[in-house]
C-alpha cells in the first residue's frame, strides 16, 4: 500500500532517479515503512535496519542495485520534509547498511552446482533399484 508521502518523495527531484521503476520502488519503500513499523519522521537506527534486514531478501533481483540509493534518498527526504531527526548520517548508514545486505542476499541466490559427473541414460539408476537410469528414474 502506497502512502503520500512516498508518492510525493517519487514526484520530488529526489525521487527522479527512480522513475524507471517507480512502481516497484512503491512497493520496496511501502514495504519498508510497514517493516519498520513507524511514520517517514519517526525513523530510527534500529527501525531502518530492522526493515532493510525485512525488505531487501524480498527485492527482486534485478532491483538489489538499487536498494542502497533508494532507501538512503528516501531517509533524506523524510528528514528535509517529515522533519526526521539526524537524516544526513541515519541516510548514510541506511546506504551502506543496505549495500552490504544486498552483497549478502546476492550471494545467497547463486545457482547450486551439483559436484560429480552426471547419471548417464545406461548408466544403473541412482535409487538402488538395479535398473537402468533411463527405465526407472529418468523418465
Amino acid at each position: 500500500m502506497t502512502t503520500p508521502f512516498i508518492d510525493a518523495f517519487l514526484a520530488a527531484d529526489a525521487g527522479r532517479p527512480f522513475a524507471g521503476i517507480r512502481k516497484d520502488a512503491q512497493d520496496i519503500l511501502a514495504a519498508f515503512l510497514e517493516s519498520a513499523a513507524r511514520k517517514p519522521g519517526d525513523l530510527d537506527p534500529a527501525s531502518v535496519e530492522a526493515a532493510l534486514r525485512s525488505v531487501i531478501p524480498r527485492m527482486k533481483k534485478q532491483r538489489l542495485a538499487d536498494a542502497p540509493p533508494l532507501f538512503s534518498s528516501f531517509i533524506a527526504f523524510a528528514g528535509e520534509k517529515a522533519g526526521l531527526k539526524e537524516a544526513g548520517p541515519l541516510a548514510e548508514e541506511a546506504r551502506m547498511r543496505a549495500g552490504e545486505l544486498a552483497k549478502e542476499d546476492e550471494k545467497k541466490r547463486q545457482p547450486v552446482k551439483l559436484e560429480g559427473p552426471a547419471t548417464g541414460r545406461n548408466d544403473p539408476c541412482t535409487c538402488g533399484s538395479g535398473k537402468k537410469y533411463k527405465k526407472c528414474c529418468g523418465t
